[in-house]
């Protein structure tokens, strides 16, 4: 069964929301989950693009009422 590890950012500006979600999946194994609550607008842009260039799965990627969510697959 996939480990999920929750993160909340919010408030934290980047590259914060990129470091801690970086340290969350450096001890996971492929297939674990990590979820990203942040606020920083150019985490939009960043996290899906360190994903992208780490062969990590974007799962899904939402706004919320205050700020936004990823969910990403090693």
């Amino acid at each position: 069964m996939a480990q999920v590890v929750t993160i909340d950012t919010k408030g934290l500006d980047c590259p914060i929301p990129l470091m801690k979600m970086k340290e969350a999946l450096e001890p996971l194994q492929a297939g674990d989950i990590v979820e990203v609550e942040f606020t920083c607008p150019e985490a939009t842009v960043n996290l899906p693009n360190y994903c992208q260039e780490h062969g990590h799965d974007v799962v899904s990627f939402e706004k919320l009422k205050t700020g936004w969510k990823i969910v990403v697959r090693k």
